[in-house]
């Protein structure tokens, strides 16, 4: 021996992979009354996470049909 002593490395810890983790509209999604376009026409759910560890309810999702239908907005003003 030599007196000086040899540094020991140690491997980094291993990383794991992020897993994509799906977000799916629940199965309890209702019709509601819109007041923007006063109407039944609005949809509202559940918005549930699954993962590994079970599934949890993170928010809520809505949707007016007559509202938020693209393809029936009004054309944008050309200045």
């Amino acid at each position: 021996m030599t007196g000086e002593e040899q540094p020991q490395t140690t491997a980094p810890p291993a990383r794991s992979l992020p897993l994509p983790v799906p977000l799916v509209p629940g199965a309890d999604w209702r019709v509601e009354w819109c007041t923007a376009c006063k109407a039944w026409s609005r949809l509202t759910g559940s918005i549930v996470l699954l993962t590994p560890d079970g599934v949890s309810t993170v928010g809520t999702w809505a949707w007016c049909e007559i509202c938020d239908d693209p393809t029936d907005q009004p054309e944008a003003r050309r200045g």
